[in-house]
């Protein structure tokens, strides 16, 4: 007989005690013979504490308490074929056309009371788990609070998701979806693989009902000195009509007009963009509201003041050649967006005020390890050394295992630190934030031919925009549906709510704003926008008929059962004995 909890069997050793009170503790019984009888002598007799061990009904019932316990604990069960339970797995469409199809729930409700288990996944750009067996009531509840995102969905991958739920006994999956379009895999195609072996059965629920649209498709973004000029593609898959469209700048400042267009054409807007959050909207109202509106985040492209104390190096020269970057070698710290501290350079007290509101980088060197770097140095180790990236952050397109290191600092994170790069398990790339400031730790130049490498300017550029705020423009507008990794456990506003999260998907058409930074996401999918299908759907049945699994019996509520039964011996005994 197997058991889920084999070591609980080790409760079995609790007869043992049970044994020993019985041996060293006999219950004394009470004898009456006449003074004239006499006792028989030289006659062997059984031992009176083993007799009394054997005899008394009392240990037998508290035995068998004992071993019933322990072995329900264990959890014994027995295998065997039978037939399996129903279990319907609803596969939801939460892209965006969703919001111009039927309601969903008119689709899936006829079928949820026909199974006892419901399970329901969430196709969007990944698959998400909703709900795992529940209830009918529980699925209703659940299908209630889903919402089409601004994004394109992954059937497919929903359906592998789904299909994993089913493994082990097989059931119906039902997927819900207008099916104008997708990412990933054909999920008709993806259908068919998952019915192969016969233990699923798919039906496709069609929600399309079309209608008319006009969206914005595509944008453009060309900088100049202080601004970006912005140009966003409008398409037209409706008939004829007049477009109003509003220009909201970062000050509030609005520009209206109204374009006439025919169906299915374009129409290109462009417009100045500055510095803050600018906002496109199409002033109209139809099939999907998402693809009206746009947003575009212009970073501050003011040049930044940058104090470089130490001595000179390739640091230095790399920091001069960047474009809207000001060095200065000297000069009071807080006049300046950015200090970097190099080879040499003084350890002024003054620094360490200006940490609490700053930006800092420190090129390690031979010189001290101050208390407000995110490590702290404990020696020189030699190279060569392998580089691991743990997170790539602002350092994307660097190849770190072309970097030769010759000499690095040995150093130990301190607790709140975020290590971007090691060398042989050193922290050699990474950075803190203490109070309102930040300071990166970089050891890659102590001794290395990184400054010989085409990407170290291009890594200090990066650098020093994102340490001072200022992300690449393409950084700063992303569309719905990419993922972007924080490095660390952050505060994020979104635009409909605020959260904590180190990793962020971009589901909502808005601004999103963390660690300091701005994020514009629109949903620009010429595809979900278009309401468009070519060719219907064959929707399928759900294959009747029984189906076998490997069915587990658990046996531990009749072992309960027993120990309890017992348990109610035992007291009987007792409340005899203070009878008599």
């Amino acid at each position: 007989m197997p058991f889920r909890n084999p070591l609980a069997l080790l409760g079995l050793l609790s007869i043992i005690p049970l044994i020993i009170i019985y041996l060293i503790r006999p219950r004394p019984k009470e004898i009456r013979f006449s003074a004239t009888q006499f006792l028989r002598e030289g006659e062997a007799e059984r031992s009176a504490v083993l007799s009394r061990l054997i005899n008394d009904p009392l240990f037998w019932v508290q035995l068998l308490v004992l071993c019933s316990l322990s072995v329900a604990a264990a959890g014994p069960f027995t295998v065997e074929t039978g037939p399996a339970s129903s279990h319907l797995v609803v596969v939801l469409d939460g892209s965006a056309s969703m919001q111009a199809s039927s309601p969903a729930l008119q689709q899936i409700d006829p079928y949820l009371d026909k199974y006892q288990r419901i399970s329901v996944v969430l196709a969007e750009s990944m698959p998400l788990t909703v709900l795992s067996e529940g209830s009918p009531t529980e699925a209703r509840n659940a299908l209630l609070r889903l919402k089409p995102k601004a994004v394109s969905a992954d059937l497919s991958s929903a359906m592998t998701l789904a299909g994993s739920l089913l493994a082990g006994e097989g059931g119906h999956m039902l997927v819900v979806s207008d099916f104008i379009s997708w990412i990933g895999d054909d999920p008709d195609a993806t259908r068919k693989i998952l019915q192969a072996d016969g233990r699923l059965s798919i039906v496709f629920a069609d929600t399309y009902q079309g209608g008319d649209n006009l969206a914005l498709v595509e944008a453009w973004d060309v900088p100049g000195p202080g601004y970006v000029n912005h140009t966003a593609l409008v398409h037209n898959y409706g008939p004829a009509r007049a477009v109003p469209i509003t220009i909201r700048g970062p000050s509030g400042a609005t520009a209206s007009r109204t374009v006439q267009m025919a169906g299915g054409t374009d129409y290109y807007l462009s417009f100045t963009a500055y510095p803050g959050v600018n906002e496109i909207s199409l002033d109209l109202e139809d099939a999907i509201a998402w693809d009206n509106r746009a947003y575009v985040y212009v970073p501050d492209l003011a040049r930044k003041r940058v104090l470089y104390q130490g001595e000179e190096g390739p640091a230095l020269a790399a920091l001069r050649s960047l474009p809207n970057v000001q060095v200065e070698t000297s000069g009071e710290f807080n006049g300046f967006d950015l200090i970097v501290v190099a080879r040499n350079s003084s350890l002024d007290g003054k620094l360490n005020r200006y940490i609490d509101g700053g930006r800092v980088i420190f090129i390690a060197s031979d010189q001290e390890s101050p208390e407000y770097l995110p490590v702290r140095v404990t020696g020189e180790q030699a190279g060569p050394a392998s580089l691991w990236v743990r997170s790539v952050g602002f350092a994307k397109g660097v190849h770190f295992d072309e970097i030769g290191l010759f000499r690095f600092p040995e150093a130990v994170s301190r607790k709140g630190s975020t290590t971007m790069i090691e060398a042989n398990g050193q922290p050699i790339l990474s950075y803190w934030r203490l109070g309102k400031g930040m300071v990166i730790y970089s050891g890659l130049e102590m001794d290395s031919d990184f400054y010989l490498r085409p990407e170290y300017p291009i890594f200090w550029y990066q650098m020093v925009n994102w340490i001072t705020g200022v992300p690449d423009i393409m950084e700063s507008n992303r569309r719905t549906g990419e993922m972007i990794h924080l490095g660390e456990t952050a505060q994020v506003e979104t635009p409909s709510t605020s959260l904590a999260a180190s990793t962020l998907l971009l589901d909502e058409v808005g601004v999103y704003r963390f660690q300091g930074k701005a994020v514009a996401a629109n949903i620009y999918d010429p595809k979900e926008s278009s309401l468009q299908r070519k060719n219907g759907v064959d929707a399928g049945a759900f294959v009747g008929g029984s189906r076998e699994t490997i069915v587990e019996k658990d046996l531990s509520n009749w072992i309960i059962a027993l120990a309890a039964l017992a348990l109610l011996l035992e007291l009987a005994i007792m409340q005899r004995r203070r009878e008599t």
